[in-house]
């Protein structure tokens, strides 16, 4: 699947990633999330933001895809990627400076922190999709206003024709 620049045609479009994710209908958060190459852009989306945008063809958005080199630059890096690189920095720190004392010492280091990051991520994906699924249930319910407020104004303007009707006779 093709990732597009959507950062590139959202801004020539003038428009925010907060309304081009209402207008996606999905959140602010997935929305950076697929810009910044981190999820990717579900098919139906796509075929959405082809209607949102008037294009019929995505081809010029399309990004290049660079092959995956063994370093990659920290602004690339995710977290996960950050993490282990810092662990694995530490271990090999460990297995050159101490004894084997301090080296068992520096193992039950690594396992602790590594499940202290694994629990800040199972934390954080919960929460992520806690988010989510505050969002849709909010965007439900400015759906279920908006509906309330129409029903009201024509309410209103049937009883002002009511009222009018009940002056005239």
């Amino acid at each position: 699947m093709p990732r597009y620049d959507i950062t590139r045609l959202r801004k020539e479009n003038g428009m925010s990633q907060s309304e081009l994710a209402n207008l996606l209908q999905i959140t602010q958060s997935f929305l950076s999330a697929i810009e910044n190459g981190k999820s990717p852009l579900p098919i139906e989306k796509e075929e959405k933001l082809r209607e949102v945008f008037g294009i019929e063809n995505l081809s010029e958005y399309i990004m290049d895809r660079k092959p995956e080199t063994e370093e990659k630059k920290v602004t690339e890096m995710t977290d996960s990627d950050l993490f282990n690189q810092l662990l694995s920095r530490f271990h090999k720190q460990a297995h050159s400076e101490e004894n084997e004392h301090h080296h068992h010492d520096h193992h039950e280091q690594i396992e602790d922190l590594q499940h202290k990051i694994d629990l800040l991520y199972n934390r954080n994906d919960a929460l992520m999709t806690r988010n989510d699924t505050l969002s849709i249930e909010n965007d439900n319910l400015r759906k279920e206003i908006d509906n309330y407020r129409r029903e009201l104004e024509k309410l209103r303007a049937e009883n002002y024709d009511l009222k009018i009707k009940l002056m005239k006779n």
